[in-house]
């Protein structure tokens, strides 16, 4: 071995005796931030793991840092900058929200009229104006459909799957009804085949031919349902859908105002507690509609629905939370089953073969978005 090379090598163990010599011991921490936080030479006072430079809105309350899980209590406890954190997005958080997974109930909006539930959250169901001559009758609580043949008008509950007769039509010639929507005031709308538009009183069946004509708007046939304007409101605005396209009809004046383009055709229906939704059979999907515009705010498709060549007549119509479609497929003697949409976002058949054939199928927004 050379003095050079001996020298070097008792450079290096110097070296890392040294090194070991002056390394400061490590000082035990509860938290990967240390108590003493090196890092920004500030204190964890509460040794939460966090320090008020790393976001602890209160350091003297280990309950309280941006790991915390928010809670109803009136505090920021996780120290975002809302205090009850607002998981909706309706602008209320879960201290004043009292349904907070739900944007159309909170503190904010009118009270909604018939529906069961606390909609304003003030712990009062269906209370004023809904006591004061706005509340709806219990028949218009239901869904209505009209039977093809007979031009039957009937009452469909859906708690008991049941039928009642109301009366039948006496208007539209040798033509056939097709759509129909309910208004809360308890009158139905009818299209028939030759897109004539009638007025139907839902106690007597009687019906009037509206000025309605599909010459001067060129709409064409189309499916419709009424929608509340907003959560809780008695306002309510009757959109129709045809081959591709969502429009409004103004009864004043028996225009129609297009709002956007859709994928295929559609039913529509709307519920009291502002949504509107369709079901385009082509596609086997059922769709949330902005309003506006007409884009699908969410879509699911339909596992096991009928093969669409094989369908002959559908309807549509919401409600008690769940989407309710009448189909007849094509075949001798066949009739109209029932399908339910529920709120798991299943399809399902709950009755088979009622007996007619429903053709057209309509609910006021005084029906319930849920059943308690």
């Amino acid at each position: 071995m050379t003095k050079t090379f001996f020298i070097i090598i008792m450079g290096i163990m110097f070296s890392i005796q040294f090194s070991i010599a002056c390394t400061p011991e490590k000082k035990s921490s509860n938290n990967a931030n240390n108590v003493n936080n090196v890092n920004n030479n500030t204190t964890d006072v509460d040794q939460d793991g966090f320090t008020v430079e790393q976001g602890d809105c209160d350091d003297n309350n280990d309950q309280i840092h941006p790991n915390a899980i928010e809670v109803a209590d009136g505090v920021d406890n996780d120290c975002d900058g809302f205090t009850d954190d607002d998981y909706d997005g309706d602008g209320f958080g879960v201290a004043d929200d009292c349904n907070d997974s739900d944007a159309y109930i909170n503190p904010g909006v009118a009270e909604a009229c018939n529906d069961t539930i606390d909609n304003n959250c003030n712990d009062l169901i269906d209370e004023e104006p809904c006591q004061g001559g706005n509340t709806c009758p219990d028949e218009m609580k239901l869904v209505y459909v009209i039977e093809r043949d007979n031009k039957d008008l009937y009452t469909f509950d859906p708690a008991t799957l049941t039928f009642s007769l109301v009366g039948t039509l006496d208007c539209g010639d040798t033509n056939t009804p097709g759509s129909m929507g309910i208004a809360r005031d308890g009158t139905a709308w009818v299209l028939f085949s030759d897109e004539t538009l009638y007025e139907v009183d839902t106690d007597t069946a009687a019906c009037t031919q509206t000025p309605y004509s599909d010459a001067a708007t060129g709409f064409g046939a189309f499916g419709m349902g009424f929608s509340s304007d907003s959560a809780g409101s008695v306002d309510e605005t009757l959109f129709v859908a045809n081959a591709d396209t969502l429009g409004v009809l103004d009864r004043s004046n028996w225009t129609i105002s297009e709002r956007g383009s859709m994928s295929s055709q559609a039913e529509v229906t709307g519920k009291a507690n502002g949504e509107l939704w369709a079901i385009l059979p082509l596609e086997a999907r059922m769709v949330r509609l902005d309003k506006a515009n007409a884009d699908e705010l969410e879509t699911y498709d339909l596992a096991n629905f009928p093969d669409p060549m094989n369908i002959d007549t559908f309807a549509f119509a919401h409600w008690g939370g769940s989407l309710w479609v009448f189909i007849r497929e094509s075949g001798m003697g066949n009739t109209t089953d029932i399908y339910q949409f529920n709120e798991s976002h299943t399809f399902t058949r709950v009755r088979q073969d009622i007996g007619f054939t429903i053709v057209g199928a309509g609910v006021s927004t005084c029906a319930p978005i849920v059943v308690e």
